[in-house]
């Protein structure tokens, strides 16, 4: 099981980027430590989520817009109208990875600038970027994906959490008292924007619903399904708890690795931004969020994190873009434009999108007049609020209709049901007190 171990770490490379990075201390520089709560339920409540929608494609042998087509409703070209949504709403959501294009090509441009401009550097650098994710995703080998982002995932991740620990030998130090006002629920004296930033947490931390969609993409890949064998088989089903066992370890592992590094993040915001009323902004975000490290291990491990920051962000483009590959694929085949038992064609059509996806990133990065921290929120923003209640109903269906043999038992339906009243309620409370802030 542990050999097989992957997908989950995929995803976590996808995420851990800009929500981890940017996202998190930019929240906690603003509100200090009283979200730390909305961090770490946003990290933990959509585990259930990510395995029911695997477990689903698993055992049906389906990909996501397959499963999604299965659900009863209006369809258009043989595809339900809730796929036609979600990729309206994935476009938008979009803003995010240009944020992240954004964020690269500041954190280049402070290391080596390449213009006298720090923006016309910053779009060199970008452009330089996205060239270099093209190349890496050209042959489009799962095994060097997973092997890339892993590498790319571990060193950081190593790094924040060493820097809670350092950090309480400064005066930056994290109190027990301080650490338990985050815990309280509380959204702080300033409701209204933190509404807004507890919906943008929970489009972005953990596995947001672009990375519980992608998921079975990941798990088909890495062979999963291959072993199951023909269903009328007698020992199917045994071979199936196997393989979603494995899925539950592989999402268990990302999920632990992801909350660990994302509280541990929000720790270092509160106590380093928000006690210095530093508010991270522009192409230099990366630069401004460094001082999280530099007040832990001191003015020498800039560059370290600058290095870090590269590796974290760039993973998230790479991941994203390959994932819209396969994406992108999936819903042109079932509109019937492409023939999905045709590998030649999918791969053809993956790398096709790829370059046209990286291309649309580029230039929107180029023509936005919108900073990267802007950009990155109100990507989660559209994420928490619209596309993850969207595919959460879905997933929701799939879980009571995967078949009884394997299908989920009750302990697990209790746990999927209360993650779902969770989300619902952490939206509804956030969205009141966002537009609350737009009518004022």
């Amino acid at each position: 099981m542990l050999a097989a171990v992957g997908p989950g770490i995929v995803v976590t490379g996808s995420v851990i980027g800009s929500g981890e990075m940017i996202n998190t201390p930019t929240q906690a520089a603003k509100f200090g430590f009283v979200l730390l709560w909305a961090v770490l339920v946003s990290c933990v409540i959509k585990y259930f989520l990510q395995v029911e929608i695997a477990r689903y494609c698993l055992v049906e042998n389906r990909s996501t817009f397959q499963a999604l087509n299965a659900i009863p409703g209006p369809k258009f070209r043989g595809t339900i109208w809730i796929a036609w949504v979600y990729m309206v709403g994935y476009v938008l959501v979009m803003l995010v990875v240009v944020g992240i294009i954004g964020s690269l090509g500041g954190l280049m441009n402070t290391l080596w600038p390449l213009a006298e401009s720090p923006e016309r550097s910053g779009q060199i650098w970008g452009g330089l970027c996205c060239l270099l994710g093209l190349v890496l995703l050209w042959q489009g080998l799962y095994p060097r994906l997973e092997t890339l982002v892993t590498l790319l995932v571990a060193g950081f991740s190593l790094s924040v959490g060493v820097g809670v620990f350092l950090i309480q030998g400064t005066e930056y130090r994290i109190s027990g008292e301080e650490l338990l006002s985050g815990l309280t629920f509380s959204l702080g004296p300033d409701r209204q924007a933190a509404g807004f930033a507890v919906i943008s947490l929970m489009g972005a931390l953990g596995v947001a619903a672009n990375e519980m969609f992608m998921y079975p993409y990941w798990i088909l890949e890495k062979g999963y399904r291959e072993h199951l064998g023909d269903p009328a088989d007698p020992q199917w089903p045994a071979r199936a708890r196997h393989w979603i066992n494995t899925i539950r370890l592989d999402a268990g592992l990302a999920l632990l690795v992801t909350t660990i590094v994302t509280a541990a993040f929000y720790l270092l915001g509160a106590a380093v931004l928000f006690r210095r009323g530093e508010v991270p902004q522009g192409l230099a975000v990366v630069e401004q969020i460094s001082s999280v490290y530099t007040k832990s291990y001191g003015e020498w491990s800039s560059l370290i994190f600058f290095v870090g920051a590269f590796c974290t962000l760039f993973s998230t483009l790479v991941v994203v873009v390959a994932a819209s590959g396969r994406m992108w694929a999936d819903f042109i085949s079932s509109i019937g434009l492409l023939n999905r038992d045709d590998p030649r064609a999918i791969r053809r059509c993956h790398q096709v999108v790829q370059v046209v996806w990286m291309a649309g990133l580029y230039t929107a990065f180029l023509t936005l007049n919108i900073g990267p921290v802007t950009s990155i929120i109100v990507g989660h923003f559209i994420l928490g609020g619209f596309l993850t209640p969207l595919l959460m109903f879905c997933i929701v269906w799939m879980a009571f209709h995967t078949d009884k043999r394997v299908r989920m038992g009750r302990a697990t339906a209790v746990a999927l049901i209360a993650s779902v009243a969770v989300i619902v309620a952490c939206v509804a409370i956030g969205g009141w007190h966002a537009l609350a802030a737009l009518r004022a």
